[in-house]
């Protein structure tokens, strides 16, 4: 759960003032590159739109885990080999000569460089501290409470009928466990997931909704696999790793410190972006601006 909430914001904001996502900063090793190589994504350029990410979310890179920071740069990846391929497309049409986006440039750069001076004073002014968490955690006590025992855990799933290929990626596993979310990469490709995990699962829910695998985990620790590959259903086979074991009641405040503020740094952010936007367009006396707009039709 530990900086989940961080992340769904950083994922968010992804090219959120790039001008073009991924088009500068060219060099480096090439981290990807189509079949029939016209489309090269360099590792320069994933650094400098990861960088720009997550300023934008007003977090650093020590703020998320290794894991995440890797699903960070996939998906910077996946964004723009996208966005060339979409280029090439337009190109195809000629539509970098059309007037739409000749004539829009300096539009799109405009509209970067104020995204860009609203992040810059947010993140000057939006600090959250562990003592800011804490009191945010003791007024809300009741709120950090386990009603029964939870899990966390991080899934390869195959079809029913790849069950050679489920053993042979177990026996994988079961040999260099430390390394799951490669194996749920090599095994499962770009999963909705990314790295397998889930959230907090109720235990009762799990086992409604997957008994055999509620039941494997009983008697497996956090940290470990289960030694076995675990049918669900007729159609679905399963290998888990438990990450975590949850205990029903109160929540530890470092559990959760970290959810807590990156909520509270996104309230503070959503208030201070009014408060910014009201003083600029007071500054240069355009606050009323609908009122003084004429003869548009």
């Amino acid at each position: 759960m530990k900086n989940k909430m961080k992340l769904v914001i950083v994922i968010a904001a992804l090219c959120a003032f790039a001008v073009s996502c991924g088009n500068g900063g060219k060099g480096g090793k090439v981290l990807f590159q189509s079949d029939d190589k016209k489309i090269k994504v360099y590792e320069n350029e994933v650094n400098l739109e990861l960088e720009k990410s997550l300023f934008s979310s007003g977090v650093s890179e020590k703020d998320l885990t290794a894991d995440q920071i890797a699903q960070m740069k996939k998906n910077i990846i996946q964004n723009i080999a996208l966005n060339r391929a979409l280029v090439l497309k337009a190109k195809e049409q000629k539509l970098d000569k059309d007037k739409k986006y000749t004539q829009s440039e300096d539009i799109i750069k405009e509209q970067a460089l104020a995204t860009l001076a609203v992040v810059n004073d947010l993140n000057e002014k939006v600090k959250v501290s562990d003592s800011d968490a804490k009191a945010a955690y003791d007024a809300n006590i009741a709120k950090f409470q386990r009603p029964e025992d939870t899990v966390k855990l991080q899934l390869i799933v195959f079809r029913a009928s790849d069950k050679a290929k489920a053993d042979t990626a177990l026996r994988e596993v079961m040999a260099n466990p430390s390394n799951f979310t490669s194996y749920v990469q090599k095994y499962n490709g770009n999963s909705s997931s990314g790295t397998g995990e889930t959230q907090e699962i109720p235990i009762s829910q799990l086992t409604k909704s997957f008994e055999p695998i509620s039941k494997a985990v009983q008697t497996v620790s956090s940290g470990q696999v289960v030694n076995s590959v675990i049918p669900v259903g007729a159609n679905e086979l399963y290998i888990v790793k438990v990450l975590q074991k949850n205990p029903k009641g109160q929540i530890p405040f470092e559990t959760v410190k970290e959810d807590i503020k990156a909520q509270i740094r996104a309230q503070k952010r959503q208030m201070e972006q009014q408060v910014f936007m009201k003083a600029v367009a007071d500054e240069f006396k355009i606050t009323n601006i609908a009122d003084k707009i004429k003869d548009v039709k």
